[in-house]
């Protein structure tokens, strides 16, 4: 029996969480599940509390990143693309290996994000 039963949040920096939390919520359908001291996490709306979430973190000033964290999962990789490059968000071309299609983005607060869709079984 496994030790840990899921990946229970992932850590985003932002220098302002408030804004960054209300973009994800209006780019991504996702919902505030709690807020303390700057923190603000959020989970897709409509899952479950044992669903993966997403924290915003407050800092000072973002890090340098070389490389994406994290991605999502999105069944029309081509309707999220054009919705992240109206939104005005630096998008990379969407790239495919067979089934799988991919592309990177930078959110709101300056996180590189990848973005992933494959055919589910």
């Amino acid at each position: 029996m496994p030790l840990i039963s899921r990946i229970d949040t992932i850590f985003v920096p932002a220098v302002d969480t408030v804004s960054a939390a209300a973009w994800y919520e209006r780019m991504f359908g996702m919902a505030e599940i709690f807020r303390s001291a700057g923190h603000i996490g959020l989970r897709i709306a409509g899952e479950g509390p044992r669903s993966s979430a997403l924290t915003l973190i407050p800092v000072e000033q973002m890090p340098e990143q070389h490389y994406v964290a994290f991605n999502f999962f999105a069944p029309d990789i081509e309707a999220l693309h054009d919705a992240l490059t109206e939104d005005g968000r630096e998008v990379t071309p969407i790239n495919q290996n067979g089934a799988m299609s991919w592309f990177d983005f930078v959110d709101i607060a300056g996180n590189r994000v990848n973005i992933c869709s494959f055919p589910e079984a």
